[in-house]
C-alpha cells in the first residue's frame, strides 16, 4: 500500500472519528465482536475502533470473526484484535462477556453469491440467527445487523422509505441474497420482540470506497478496474438504470450512530440522497476522473442473468435516520470517486 492511498484511508477514519467523538467513552473497556471484520465494511469498523482505542483511557477489546472466503486481505491483525477464522452459519461460541455485536458478514458480491447461492442463504439466515442467540446469551448492550437495500427489489417508490414492503422475486437469480437478507431482518425483529435483543437494522444503499475488491462485480469497482486495466468501461445494459452511491466514511458514520443512538428494533436506510445518477453517467464521470483515454462500450453480458430482476432505480429516503441519529451524508460522488481512483490505481492486484 502506498503512502498516498494509506493517507486516504487515514483521512476517512479521521472524518469518522470527528463525527463520533461524543461516543468514545461508550466503548471504554467494552468487548466488541465484528463479524465479517476482514471484509470491505468490516475493515473500516475495525480500523475506526482501533483509532478510538488510542483516544480513550481503557481500550475496548476487538474480536473479529471471518471465514476469509471473500477476503483479499489475509494478514493478521495487530495485538489489540483477537481473530477467529470461523463460519457463522456453523455452531460457534465466544468466551467471556460481550457488549456489542456488529454483523457485517455476508456474500454481497453478485458474481459470488450467484456462484454460492445456498451458502449465501446460510450466512444471511442461519449465521444471523446464531449471532442473535449469542446476543441473547451474553445480554449485550447493542447489536447492528447490516441488511441491504436489495430487500426492496425493484421499487415502485423513489426515494424509497423504510416502510416500503418491497418488490422482490423469491426465485430469481438474485433471490438467494435478497430474500435471505429479508429473512435475516425477520429473525432479527423476532428476537427483539421475543427476547428483547437490542438489535438495530441498517439497509445500505450502494456503498463504495477503499477495500471494496476490484473483482466484486458491483458498478464502481467494475468500471474502475476496466478503465485502469483496459482503458475502457463496458456497460452490460442500456445505461439507464440509476443508483445513489454512498462513500464509505459517510456509511460508517451512520452505522455507528445507529448502533449507539437508535432505539432497539430500529430499521434505517443508509446512503446518500443527494445524487441519483444513471449507470451511463457514472461511467462518464469515472472517465473524467481517470484522466486518461477511456472508451465507454455497451455490450451484452455473457451471463444471461446479469440484468434479470436488476433494480431500475435506487435512491434512499433518509428522513428517518436524519431524524433519529442526526445523520447527513457529506462526500459527493465526484469526491468519493476521486478518492477510490487513487486507491485502486495504487492497489491493483
Amino acid at each position: 500500500m502506498s503512502e498516498y492511498s494509506d493517507k486516504i484511508v487515514k483521512e476517512d477514519i479521521k472524518i469518522i472519528l470527528e463525527d463520533l467523538k461524543e461516543y468514545y467513552n461508550a466503548f471504554e473497556n467494552k468487548r466488541i465482536l465484528i463479524v465479517g471484520g476482514k471484509g470491505f465494511l468490516g475493515t473500516y469498523f475495525v480500523k475506526t475502533l482501533q483509532e478510538i482505542n488510542n483516544l480513550i483511557k481503557k481500550p475496548c477489546k476487538i474480536i473479529v470473526i471471518d471465514n476469509l472466503i471473500t477476503s483479499k486481505e489475509k494478514n493478521l491483525f495487530h495485538d489489540d484484535v483477537d481473530f477467529l477464522e470461523k463460519d457463522i452459519s456453523d455452531e460457534f461460541s465466544i468466551e467471556g462477556e460481550l457488549d456489542y455485536i456488529i454483523h457485517a458478514a455476508s456474500i454481497a458480491s453478485p458474481p459470488v453469491y450467484r456462484k454460492f447461492p445456498i451458502k449465501t442463504v446460510d450466512v444471511n439466515y442461519q449465521g444471523t440467527r446464531n449471532l442473535l442467540e449469542l446476543a441473547k446469551e451474553k445480554k449485550i448492550s447493542g447489536m447492528l445487523y447490516l441488511s441491504s437495500s436489495e430487500i426492496y427489489g425493484d421499487p415502485e417508490i423513489i426515494p424509497t422509505p423504510e416502510s416500503y414492503l418491497g418488490r422482490v422475486s423469491c426465485i430469481g437469480p438474485r433471490a438467494c441474497y435478497d430474500e435471505s437478507k429479508r429473512l435475516g431482518e425477520t429473525i432479527s425483529i423476532l428476537y427483539h420482540q421475543q427476547f428483547n435483543v437490542p438489535v438495530k437494522i441498517v439497509r445500505p444503499f450502494n456503498i463504495y470506497g477503499p477495500y471494496l475488491s476490484l473483482d466484486d462485480g458491483r458498478i464502481i469497482p467494475d468500471f474502475m478496474k476496466s478503465s485502469l486495466n483496459n482503458s475502457e468501461i463496458i456497460i452490460h445494459s442500456d445505461g439507464k438504470p440509476t443508483r445513489s452511491f454512498c462513500y464509505v466514511s459517510d456509511a460508517i458514520r451512520a452505522f455507528f450512530r445507529v448502533l449507539m443512538i437508535a432505539p432497539p428494533g430500529s430499521i434505517c436506510n443508509v446512503g446518500n440522497d443527494k445524487e441519483e445518477i444513471s449507470v451511463k453517467n457514472t461511467a462518464e464521470l469515472i472517465k473524467k476522473i481517470v484522466k486518461t483515454p477511456v472508451e465507454i462500450k455497451f455490450e451484452k453480458s455473457n451471463d444471461p442473468n446479469y440484468v434479470v430482476n436488476n433494480p431500475q432505480r435506487r435512491c434512499p429516503d433518509l428522513k428517518y435516520i436524519k431524524k433519529i441519529v442526526g445523520y447527513k451524508p457529506q462526500i459527493s460522488l465526484k469526491e468519493g470517486l476521486g478518492r477510490v481512483h487513487v486507491w485502486y490505481s495504487e492497489n491493483l492486484e
